[in-house]
């Protein structure tokens, strides 16, 4: 067998280990908020924002709410970036981050919002 073969399949295997490597790294599960708070990998916890608990502050762009999931349990979130437009009427949010159990609170890196309203169908003749 040719040794340049030998070195184009050594090459292409460690092509494809590395990149099932970085592939694995970015992803990120759905867990529930005790699995969140129990993990130190970044995940995704949904749920919906309790009323009354999102404070906003203009200066420092950070966000900071409170998050229930289905299962009735609540965690503190913050999140370091602009306040989504549609944030007042979501139905559901999705954070994207990791739990800092020091503070105890779960620091977003990426929040996404779902909003019913956007997909609903329109009324024929309106």
């Amino acid at each position: 067998m040719k040794k340049s073969y030998v070195i184009g399949g050594v090459v292409i295997i460690l092509a494809l280990a590395m990149a099932m490597y970085s592939f694995k790294s970015t992803l990120t599960s759905y867990v529930s908020v005790s699995e969140a708070k129990a993990s130190n990998r970044p995940v995704q916890v949904a749920g919906i924002v309790v009323a009354g608990t999102d404070r906003y502050d203009l200066d420092s762009n950070n966000l900071l709410f409170t998050l229930r999931e289905d299962g009735g349990d609540e965690m503190k979130v913050e999140y370091d970036g602009p306040r989504p437009g549609n944030f007042d009427n979501v139905n559901k949010v999705v954070a994207i981050g990791k739990y800092e159990p020091k503070r105890k609170v779960f620091l977003a890196r990426e929040l996404l919002v779902k909003c019913p309203t956007k997909y609903e169908g329109r009324v024929q003749g309106e």
